[in-house]
């Protein structure tokens, strides 16, 4: 599979988290979710399905094939990894974490999300958790100051 633009990276995420609901999405949750127009998310689903990773009945529904669902699944996992770090690790609020997961998403390497993932369970380890919490609590008494 050729390798996907972030913008097309986000639209098939989209569609992605979307069809976990319901089995299916259309061009307008996807606007919804993404807050972009549906002339933007038809350029999308296009080259989507042209790429095979999606079917898409004109004025329907949109269904990721096996590859969609596989490469939306990876996608997906990405952004709740970071998330997950941003929140738990780091202290960030959650739409802020989510905000931030999403353009990091893009950025890194597998190599890189893979150590970021291994980092955050060593840190939420019984025997670290109390020190990642208490940096924390630090972290929060100097903004405060």
């Amino acid at each position: 599979m050729k390798t996907l633009t972030p913008s097309l990276e986000d639209y098939l995420e989209a569609a992605y988290t979307l069809s976990l609901k319901e089995g299916f999405s259309r061009a307008c949750g996807i606007s919804r979710l993404l807050k972009v127009s549906k002339p933007s998310v038809n350029s999308a689903v296009k080259t989507l399905a042209a790429r095979g990773l999606l079917e898409h009945e004109r004025y329907g529904y949109i269904r990721l094939s096996p590859a969609g669902l596989e490469a939306g699944a990876e996608i997906s996992g990405r952004h709740t990894l970071l998330k997950d770090f941003f929140v738990s690790i780091l202290g960030m609020d959650e739409n802020r974490a989510g905000e931030d997961a999403c353009r990091a998403e893009h950025a890194l390497s597998p190599e890189a999300l893979g150590r970021v993932g291994a980092l955050a369970v060593f840190l939420k380890a019984p025997p670290r958790r109390r020190l990642l919490l208490a940096a924390r609590a630090a972290v929060s008494k100097r903004k405060a100051a």
